[in-house]
């Protein structure tokens, strides 16, 4: 029988997202900056249907039932466990961007219902190192907006910028690996997921601006990636992440709702 979390007129309702785990009982506490947000900026008074999301798949209705300052307590109404195994695994991986070009890819890719995401120093990275941590804080938080905004379940693992050479390692646990280079003319992505039987874990490389190197692209195949196209077209590099990721959603039948 369809419940509340079926009914599309709710999906409108604010989403308030939650650390893992505190939607595990009944009533919940929504504080913090998520409590500030719903007391100061929306304004919820009790009474209000509010959705509540833990990013890792659990999901509610519920109504305020008191408002204090910077908190509100939420009485759940009907709620959803989701597993991950509803949809394809898509892990991207791509070289870090200018400025904020990286909240881009980041932003898309949750849209889009990627699992991780993983920023990569590269050759042609022109990102200093520095200050990793508080970038990977706003890259966390823009994720969690775009979550809220899309009216997803999963929130993508955020990782720490790696290098190369720390993915590859990774890659060689298995699952199939998917280099876009925009010198590739000969294997589409849409192919190579058809030739592959689209597989349920994939990994997605993309290069930051002015793309991966001959060099880097090379041990990426030597670690089992298969080198495609993304088309006819050259894509900037903050859209590259999210075609490959749409392409996937296509192919696989969808990511992580």
């Amino acid at each position: 029988m369809a419940g509340m979390l079926d009914d599309r007129s709710l999906w409108r309702l604010d989403t308030f997202l939650l650390p893992p785990g505190r939607l595990s009982g009944g009533d919940v506490v929504v504080d913090g900056p998520e409590g500030h947000h719903a007391v100061h900026v929306l304004r919820v008074r009790p009474g209000t249907l509010v959705r509540v999301i833990d990013g890792e798949g659990v999901e509610a209705i519920g109504r305020v039932a008191r408002v204090a300052s910077g908190s509100a307590d939420v009485e759940i109404i009907e709620s959803r466990s989701h597993a991950r195994s509803e949809g394809a695994s898509l892990t991207i991986a791509q070289g870090l961007l200018k400025d904020r070009g990286f909240d881009e890819v980041v932003r898309r890719c949750t849209e889009l219902g990627v699992a991780e995401i993983v920023p990569l120093l590269t050759a042609r990275v022109q990102v200093r190192s520095g200050g990793a941590g508080a970038r990977t804080e706003r890259w966390r938080a823009v994720g969690g907006a775009a979550l809220k905004q899309s009216r997803g379940v999963f929130a993508p693992r955020i990782h720490e910028p790696q290098t190369l050479e720390e993915l590859i390692g990774r890659l060689r646990a298995g699952g199939g690996t998917y280099v876009a280079w925009e010198e590739e003319q000969s294997l589409s992505l849409r192919d190579a997921l058809r030739q592959d039987g689209a597989p349920r874990l994939i990994v997605g490389v993309v290069g930051p601006e002015g793309g991966l190197a001959a060099a880097e692209v090379r041990a990426l195949e030597g670690a089992g990636g298969r080198v495609v196209s993304l088309g006819r077209r050259i894509l900037r590099a903050d859209w590259a992440a999210a075609a490959v990721a749409a392409a996937v959603a296509h192919e696989t039948g969808g990511l992580l709702p």
